[in-house]
């Protein structure tokens, strides 16, 4: 089934802005045992600390449980852990478990649209303020 992306009046609805970046992107899917390879290496269309848009290659289905590594140089610098680590900017990831919300074709492939179902919760935080920060401390929802 594939399912379509959130319309107008949906977007109203949401709780996290969105933050148009193209952060490289590592996604495995939930299967035991783990996956050697990754399912795909995109980049994301827009990420929020909900969820993030990402452009696949491979058709995914709607429900799948993905592992997903975002690169997010500096993520830690927005930590609000006491203890944070900077020698290390480049290998920043944020990672989550995502389950797949909707499927369109478009482009060379597919647009998904995945909600983060569990993160840590300072990984998290630190995404917040990264996207809080990006957009100078608004607090717009998309």
């Amino acid at each position: 089934m594939t399912m379509q992306p959130p319309s107008q009046d949906d977007a109203n609805q949401r709780q996290y802005y969105r933050l148009p970046r193209d952060y490289r992107i590592e996604v495995r899917e939930v299967a035991l045992p783990l996956p050697k390879e990754p399912l795909m290496r995109t980049t994301c269309c827009d990420i929020s600390r909900g969820g993030v848009c990402v452009e696949s290659p491979v058709h995914v289905e709607v429900n799948t449980q993905l592992i997903v590594n975002v690169h997010i140089p500096f993520l830690n610098k927005f930590s609000p852990s006491f203890f944070k680590v900077y020698e290390n900017d480049a290998d920043q990831y944020f990672q989550a478990i995502g389950e797949v919300a909707w499927v369109r074709p478009g482009g060379s492939g597919y647009t998904l649209g995945i909600n983060f179902v569990n993160a840590d919760e300072s990984l998290s935080a630190a995404l917040g303020k990264l996207i809080d920060n990006a957009v100078g401390g608004q607090h717009n929802r998309a």
